[in-house]
């Protein structure tokens, strides 16, 4: 019975090419309903972004632009995550949980609605990985992976300044799974100058250098959140913040189990997305209400720590802890939908 149900999960939910269909059109499904019901949550730009000036007035011509966008944005980075798992083989099983779990997952919720830079720049972030997991075992190539993923860090810095100290971040992990070196160094660096040499050109011939400045300087006085105020928030609030972060603890500690028996190249992978996730929810906190960028991108990180396990399971517990997870992220989609209690 047990290895019946093991075969049933693996061919319907793990394997399954036609459920990242049907996924796809029930996520563009309940994104639109939620959006019918709830409407937008007002957006406000802190200034922390060399783009985002030049895009935020065609947003407001039709409420339909922004969620096209958003939902455009969460289908890339869920492709991206699928197209790293298959380049680089993280996963040693077919599946293709890196794509649907996405998807699900960053539909959840109103805030996931909203066409922001800082979302926008988690596409970057992501796609970041690329060079940097193609540095193993390829010590010759760190230079040039070091400059691609440095030019990638920095355009997502295009749209939100921050995101620009994830380049330390990689430097770590280039050391962790490549060759960190001092070419591998100055590469990156160089790779960030070009891209901001190039913006630095684009305000010179606009005559408008001191907008090139506003960005830097919004970012480096980003208030960090008063915690004077923690009484004001209230017990349902303080609940979804714990199931939050159980959530969060719960998949990085079932997968470290799993690390045991994986490939070296996995567990690099696996521990530096940990690391990653572990680093930006604590930057969510000191930066909340101001930037929801940190926990964009833990979540696009948890994506890759829970497709591994749950591509790995096969345990009638661990297959039924994963039915209860889609059902209570499905829960949760219907409550955000159709009632206001949903404590965020």
């Amino acid at each position: 019975m047990g290895n019946q149900e093991n075969r049933i999960y693996k061919s319907y939910f793990v394997e399954s090419r036609l459920l990242s269909v049907l996924m796809s059109i029930f996520v563009m499904g309940a994104r639109f309903l939620m959006f019918w019901n709830n409407g937008l949550r007002e957006y406000v730009s802190p200034d922390c972004s060399f783009v985002w000036p030049y895009i935020e007035p065609y947003l407001s011509r039709s409420p339909f632009i922004p969620l096209t966008l958003s939902t455009g944005v969460v289908f890339i980075i869920a492709f991206l995550l699928s197209e790293l798992n298959v380049r680089f083989g993280i996963i040693r099983s077919r599946t293709t949980m890196p794509f649907y779990l996405p998807l699900i997952i960053f539909s959840v919720h109103p805030l996931f609605m909203q066409f922001t830079p800082d979302l926008v720049a988690i596409i970057f972030i992501v796609w970041a990985l690329f060079p940097l997991l193609s540095s193993y075992q390829q010590h010759h190539k760190s230079a040039i992976n070091a400059f691609h993923f440095s030019v990638l860090i920095a355009v997502a810095g295009l749209f939100y300044v921050p995101s620009l100290s994830f380049l330390i971040v990689w430097w770590f992990g280039l050391a962790a799974i490549g060759n960190f070196s001092l070419r591998a160094f100055f590469s990156s660096l160089f790779g960030v100058f070009l891209v901001y040499w190039i913006m630095f050109a684009f305000y010179v011939f606009g005559d408008n250098i001191g907008g090139f400045v506003i960005p830097f300087q919004s970012s480096l006085f980003i208030r960090i959140y008063d915690f004077s105020t923690v009484s004001q928030i209230t017990v349902p609030q303080w609940g979804g913040i714990v199931v939050i972060y159980l959530i969060f603890t719960m998949a990085i500690l079932a997968d470290i189990q799993q690390l045991r028996i994986d490939r070296n190249f996995t567990k690099k992978v696996l521990v530096f997305s940990n690391t990653v996730i572990l680093l930006s929810l604590p930057l969510q906190i000191l930066f909340f209400g101001q930037t929801f960028f940190w926990f964009y991108t833990a979540v696009a990180f948890l994506c890759i720590v829970l497709s591994h396990y749950f591509s790995n399971i096969s345990s009638k517990i661990e297959i039924n802890g994963f039915y209860i997870f889609i059902a209570f992220l499905t829960a949760y989609t219907l409550l955000n939908t159709f009632t206001r209690l949903s404590p965020f």
